[in-house]
């Protein structure tokens, strides 16, 4: 659905089934580049199980109207101004909030609830890490707009098994899909996300705050080489929450293991369904 916010029109996704009052809002974000689409099974899934689902595309990406912000801050101030509006204007409930992100969408929902804690209940970061750094040729093929900078993501970013095909599906390859869906972003939009996600510096602070205040789980996949499962355990420490390991998977993984990444969703928000 499309909402109209401060003039600009942003994309949102219900996963098909229409809010209603009384439910927790599940906000669900998306990484560099990409849009809600990686969100689609998951959010099918908790939309039906007892939650309102939020898969928005962040301005500038996706079906959104705008520009790509140059930071992880003004993101996540972003989507908490989004949100508000949301609980405001619809059935959506204003409290005990769940954020959910990954990859770069992990920064801003880590940094957003930082901003807003008495508001929060859980928190998930999947393919996480603080701080996420991002080498200098993928930051300078993405400033040119250079194809390279997808094929490194794509590289580093799934598992050997996810780059030669191995898939339970028939007929889906995850790694063509993935290289399409970046080929899809604006020129610069590639860039704003990476650079954003290297630029930031907040992570830990944030992560500490949090610390007892809000339930939080870390999701990596064990062959994940641009976030690191040793920086996504020692995130989790930091947050004093659980830390979940996803087997034979990359970074990609609601893609790559997205059974495996739903059964970890699900133990993270209690659903035993």
């Amino acid at each position: 659905m499309n909402i109209s916010y401060n003039k600009q029109s942003i994309f949102v996704s219900s996963g098909g089934v229409q809010w209603q009052s009384g439910l927790p809002t599940l906000l669900m974000q998306h990484g560099a580049g990409l849009d809600r689409t990686v969100w689609v099974l998951l959010a099918r899934y908790f939309a039906r199980h007892g939650f309102n689902v939020v898969a928005l595309d962040l301005p500038g990406h996706g079906a959104s109207d705008g520009q790509p912000f140059s930071s992880i801050e003004q993101n996540a101030q972003w989507l908490n101004d989004f949100v508000a509006h949301l609980t405001s204007t619809t059935e959506l409930a204003a409290d005990k909030l769940i954020y959910c992100g990954h990859s770069m969408g992990s920064l801003v929902v880590l940094e957003a609830a930082a901003m807003q804690i008495e508001k929060m209940d859980k928190l998930l970061l999947l393919g996480s890490a603080v701080p996420m750094v991002v080498g200098d040729p993928l930051l300078n093929a993405a400033r040119e707009n250079d194809h390279a900078a997808i094929d490194m993501i794509n590289m580093f970013g799934h598992s050997y098994g996810s780059r030669i095909g191995n898939n339970k599906i028939s007929g889906i390859n995850v790694y063509n899909t993935m290289e399409v869906l970046l080929e899809r972003a604006e020129p610069g939009v590639l860039y704003a996300d990476l650079n954003a996600c290297n630029e930031y510096k907040n992570g830990e602070l944030a992560a500490s705050a949090l610390a007892g205040k809000v339930n939080a789980t870390v999701i990596s996949g064990d062959a994940d080489r641009m976030t690191p499962t040793k920086l996504g355990k020692k995130l989790a420490n930091t947050l004093g929450g659980t830390f979940s390991l996803l087997p034979d998977c990359g970074h990609m993984m609601m893609s790559e293991k997205p059974e495996d990444t739903l059964q970890a969703m699900k133990r993270a928000l209690s659903v035993s369904v």
